[in-house]
């Protein structure tokens, strides 16, 4: 269990590197065997024992809300610069350089996070989704309500899930239906979806068995509390030979927090923002002793260094030549809405 931040990319990519620095930053591979593994069946409330004896460990106690705290955090993009860095990106598209590429801006905050997992729940009780994880590792915290899943391996089958299309949701049915029918039916939201989709059919026939990759869910809207999300869903058969680690190698980074092409994307990424992505846009999850695994996506997530009491969150979204800079700008602030409410 763990996490494989960004930058790994590095050490797959050989004629890519980050120079910059990430506002916090974890071990390059942060990986663990657990202890103790505890599982709770879908719509069940018993916890099943699948490893070692947590023997007392699930008797815990209610969490204690902490003090009220107010944080204030600072983006490292004006909003000036955020909208100029679009324009550049899209002469890129112009130039015939990349056809999308995704760009994030971040935001930190100085201050003590007391009750790192009472965030968390806070967090994942507004913004209920399937792929959360909490994870420390050390004096650092992820605090992840992530949407989307990166790759999965079970029973043979390679699978990943990439998301690119969002509008908001609203608490008025009309507006809320209006905001469905939009994504539902947007050529720009489609046409961002499957420049990605065509990109990770790409990274998943390099695992797979020839002839085998297949859509067999393209442009799928998923609800969400603050959002709807078009998801579509690649799979293939997975190539015996290949071990876990190199499988995830050739899929990595998530293609949906790249673009297309993805190692020029990746490039231009690495020039425009001013900084490090350090653990966002990269992965958590698990690999299960047969080899099967599954990993999310790091976004809609939290860091926090409790040495230094810093605290992080990036959004971001995918660029095109059709994107309008304002409106790419406004859906950040919208993924970032949960982030937002919990945290200031």
């Amino acid at each position: 269990m763990g996490l494989l931040p960004y930058e790994l990319k590095d050490q797959f990519e050989k004629q890519i590197f980050t120079s910059k620095e990430a506002s916090i930053t974890f071990p390059l591979i942060p990986l663990f065997e657990p202890e103790f593994v505890v599982g709770i069946k879908r719509g069940s409330q018993d916890a099943e024992i699948l490893k070692g004896n947590p023997t007392g460990l699930l008797e815990s106690s209610p969490l204690q809300k902490p003090p009220k705290q107010a944080w204030k955090f600072q983006p490292n993009f004006t909003k000036e610069g955020y909208l100029k860095t679009i324009k550049k990106l899209q002469q890129h598209i112009v130039d015939g350089d990349i056809y999308e590429v995704n760009l994030a801006q971040a935001f930190t905050a100085k201050g003590k996070l007391q009750e790192p997992d009472f965030w968390f729940r806070q967090l994942t009780k507004v913004s209920p989704v399937p792929f959360a994880a909490f994870i420390r590792w050390e004096d650092q915290y992820l605090l992840c309500a992530s949407p989307e899943r990166f790759l999965q391996h079970k029973d043979g089958i390679l699978r990943t899930q990439p998301i690119k299309g969002t509008a908001p949701r609203s608490a008025n049915p009309t507006k809320d239906k209006a905001h469905f029918d939009y994504l539902y039916g947007s050529e720009k939201e489609k046409a961002e979806n499957v420049m990605i989709v065509d990109l990770s059919r790409n990274d998943l026939y390099r695992s797979s068995i020839p002839h085998s990759v297949h859509v067999p869910h393209l442009f799928e809207i998923q609800a969400f509390p603050q959002v709807y999300q078009m998801v579509s869903t690649i799979e293939g058969q997975k190539d015996p030979a290949l071990p876990w680690h190199e499988v995830i190698s050739r899929c990595f980074p998530p293609g949906s927090m790249t673009g297309a092409p993805k190692v020029k994307s990746m490039e231009l990424i690495d020039r425009y923002e001013p900084f490090s992505r350090g653990i966002y846009a990269g992965s958590a999850g698990y690999v299960m002793p047969n080899g099967e695994f599954d990993w999310n996506v790091i976004i809609r997530s939290l860091v926090y260094d409790d040495a230094r009491e810093l605290l992080s969150y990036h959004v971001g979204g995918a660029i095109t030549y059709d994107s309008d800079p304002m409106m790419e700008y406004e859906e950040t602030l919208l993924k970032a809405s949960a982030l937002r409410r919990i945290f200031g």
